[in-house]
C-alpha cells in the first residue's frame, strides 16, 4: 500500500473506516484491515511530511521522542517501542493475523506502534481533537480483545435492580460460554481523567452478579500510558496516582488485570510492592494469560 504526501482527508477518511468495519464488527477481518491500513497511512505521514523532534526525559530508564509539524508537537512516543518503518509493522501485524509468531518485544513494539501512530497523525492535523485518538484506541482495544477471545463484545450490560433491569453503558463486555468469567474491559489512553469510573462500573458487576462464578465479570484495564508532554520545556513527565489506585483496588473493587503498552514505573512499583493486590502488567501478557491454564480467566 503506497501513499504519497497524506492529507487531512485521507487520514479522516482511514479514521472513518476504522469506525465504520467497527460497529460492523469487532472481530471481523475488516476491522482488522482498516486498522492497520490508517497505521500505515499515519507511518507513512509522520515519515514523509514531519520532522523528528527530540524531548527530554523525566522518566527513569525511559526515552522519548516526537514528531512536530507546522509549529505543533505530538504527544511523545517511546524510543524504545516506536518502530517508523511501515512496511516492517505491516508484515507483523499480518503475522500476528495469520498466527504468526512473534515473540514478547517484537509484539510489543508492533502494537504501541499501530496504537500511537494514528494518534500522533490526527493530533498533528488537529492538536485540539482529543476525542479521535482515544476513540481509535478503544477501537484498536477492541479488535485485540475480540479476535484473541473469538466473541463479539456488547457494550452494556442489564443489572437487576428492584424488580427492574436498568442498562449502563461501559466500555466493553465480553460474554464468555461454558465456564469462563466474562470480561469487563475499560479502556483508556490515559487514566488520569475519570478512571475511578472503571472500578465504579466493575463494583456495580459484582454487586449485580457477583464477584465469582459462572455469570460473574473479571475487571480488565487497559491503558496505553500516563506520560505527559511539557510543550515549553519539551520535557516527559509520568504522572501517576499510586495511592488513589490502591484505596480503589482495596476498597471499591478489584481489576483482576491492569494492562499497558507503556507501564508506567510508579505503578510498576506499586505491583512489586503489593502482588497481591494489585497487577499492572505490560499489554503482551494478555496473550499468553488468556491461554495459560490458570491465566487471567
Amino acid at each position: 500500500m503506497t501513499v504519497k504526501m497524506v492529507d487531512r482527508v485521507q487520514l479522516r477518511n482511514a479514521y472513518d473506516s476504522v469506525k465504520r468495519a467497527c460497529r460492523e464488527g469487532y472481530h471481523s477481518e475488516g476491522a482488522g484491515q482498516a486498522i492497520i491500513d490508517l497505521a500505515v497511512i499515519a507511518l507513512q505521514f509522520l515519515d514523509e511530511d514531519c520532522e523528528t523532534v527530540s524531548l527530554d526525559s523525566s522518566v527513569p530508564g525511559k526515552a522519548y521522542t516526537s514528531f512536530g509539524r507546522n509549529g505543533i508537537v505530538a504527544r511523545p512516543a517511546n524510543r524504545a517501542l516506536f518502530r517508523g518503518d511501515a512496511e516492517s509493522v505491516e508484515q507483523d501485524w499480518r503475522l500476528w493475523v495469520t498466527g504468526g509468531g512473534l515473540d514478547g518485544d517484537r509484539l510489543t513494539r508492533m502494537l504501541y506502534t499501530v496504537a500511537l501512530a494514528p494518534c500522533l497523525a490526527i493530533e498533528l492535523f488537529n492538536r485540539n481533537d482529543k476525542k479521535s485518538p482515544a476513540t481509535y484506541f478503544e477501537h484498536l482495544i477492541g479488535h485485540i480483545l475480540a479476535k484473541s477471545l473469538g466473541i463479539e463484545p456488547v457494550k452494556s450490560a442489564s443489572l437487576p435492580l428492584a424488580g427492574r433491569s436498568i442498562r449502563m453503558t461501559m466500555d466493553f463486555l465480553f460474554e464468555t460460554a461454558g465456564d469462563l468469567p466474562n470480561i469487563h474491559l475499560p479502556v483508556k489512553m490515559s487514566t488520569r481523567e475519570r478512571v475511578v469510573q472503571a472500578w465504579a462500573h466493575q463494583r456495580l458487576l459484582d454487586s449485580a452478579y457477583g464477584a465469582y462464578g459462572n455469570d460473574s465479570y473479571r475487571g480488565v484495564l487497559v491503558a496505553f500510558s500516563e506520560t505527559k508532554l511539557d510543550v515549553r520545556k519539551r520535557e516527559v513527565v509520568e504522572i501517576c496516582v499510586p495511592d488513589q489506585w490502591l484505596a480503589y483496588q482495596s476498597l471499591l473493587a478489584t481489576m483482576e488485570r491492569i494492562y499497558y503498552f507503556d507501564v508506567p514505573v510508579r505503578y510498576q512499583e506499586l505491583t512489586d510492592e503489593f502482588p497481591s493486590i494489585i497487577s499492572v502488567r505490560p499489554f503482551y501478557e494478555f496473550f499468553t494469560e488468556i491461554e495459560s491454564a490458570g491465566g487471567l480467566l
